[in-house]
């Protein structure tokens, strides 16, 4: 399918767009622009060419549409931001700006299995999620009519748009909230990690899945990409190492002896 542009294309094309313009009003404006016009191309050539075979229909509406339409939620996000809230990155209103960031993180936890599935990069429903063919009445609103589309839509793919629409918005809401704080970040200090590279993975997870991390809706790629740069321990392939985990005699070994640790603590105080 040499009509579907690749991510990096697609990324590079709108840094330069934005980039062009000196308004973020207009360089977000422009970039939707963009992005309809892309998405209406490949609406066509999916009518036009179809797919050469169920594995890449299950691409284009899983990855390669959901990409597009996800970036054209986003500014779409950005630009109603803008033209309601001009003055916010003066430091004006931030109750303004957690507000929004609120309401973003509830649809993504109103949504927390699917932004699970992508994460885990889980294939198991994909024949279902992602073919035409087994499109089945899902309401979710849509710009263009492209949701509504029944050549050019899977019961999810919209869905998906939506999921990296609120993602991508919510990063430009926590950059919006960051310079308008009155004060400078304080640096992390990093920390030398002496524990085994398994541990540091177990304890990842486990504050991933305990959903304490911006109210459950930080991703799980995020996660360890945090206590990467806090330990500075590059932890691979931490979703090969989740299986190993999972397999093992003793899955929470290193929770348990934190756990065990403050009670000894606990218990050495009281003596």
């Amino acid at each position: 399918m040499d009509w579907v542009r690749s991510r990096s294309e697609i990324e590079s094309e709108l840094l330069q767009i934005e980039q062009s313009f000196s308004n973020p009003i207009a360089s977000f404006d422009k970039a939707i622009s963009f992005c309809q016009k892309i998405l209406e191309d490949y609406r066509k050539a999916v009518i036009v060419h179809g797919f050469p075979d169920e594995a890449s229909e299950i691409r284009f509406f899983k990855k390669d549409k959901p990409l597009l339409f996800g970036l054209l939620l986003r500014y779409s996000h950005q630009l109603t931001f803008e033209l309601d809230f001009p003055n916010i990155a003066y430091g004006m209103n931030n109750e303004i700006i957690v507000r929004k960031i609120r309401d973003v993180n509830a649809f993504l936890a109103g949504h927390k299995d699917m932004v699970l599935y992508l994460e885990l990069e889980n294939s198991a429903l994909d024949s279902q999620y992602f073919l035409r063919k087994n499109r089945k009445l899902f309401v979710c609103t849509g710009r263009n009519g492209h949701s509504f589309d029944s050549e050019f839509s899977a019961s999810h793919d919209v869905l998906i748009a939506q999921i990296l629409g609120y993602q991508g918005f919510l990063q430009f809401l926590q950059q919006k909230l960051s310079t308008s704080m009155p004060f400078s970040k304080i640096p992390i200090p990093k920390i030398n990690w002496t524990g085994s590279k398994i541990a540091l993975t177990e304890l990842g997870f486990a504050l991933f899945y305990s959903g304490i991390i911006n109210h459950g809706n930080a991703s799980l790629k995020s996660v360890m990409l945090f206590l990467e740069q806090v330990t500075g321990v590059d932890l691979g392939d931490y979703h090969h190492t989740s299986v190993r985990i999972r397999n093992r005699n003793h899955p929470t070994k290193f929770l348990d002896k934190l756990k065990n640790s403050l009670q000894y603590w606990i218990t050495d105080l009281d003596d």
